[in-house]
């Protein structure tokens, strides 16, 4: 289901996991999301073509590994 959701500063659009795998799949786009692997909670960062890239600690490091590798990181559910 995707979310709208709106600021008086932004607009964001919220993509469950199934609708991001569509609609991203391209390489330079990456996308994270909120998962548990192997036990660990934390934050998975996927290619947009649904690789799996990593899983790391928190969703602020997710995000600037992404940036770090020139990618544009958007968050799914």
């Amino acid at each position: 289901m995707t979310n709208y959701i709106f600021s008086e500063e932004h607009a964001l659009i919220s993509y469950d996991i199934s609708e991001a795998r569509k609609a991203f799949d391209h390489d330079r786009l990456a996308y994270v999301v909120a998962e548990t692997l192997e036990g660990m909670p934390g934050y998975s960062i996927y290619s947009g073509t649904g690789e799996h890239l990593g899983h790391l600690d928190s969703r602020d490091i997710a995000f600037a590994t992404a940036f770090q590798y020139d990618m544009h990181a958007l968050s799914v559910h």
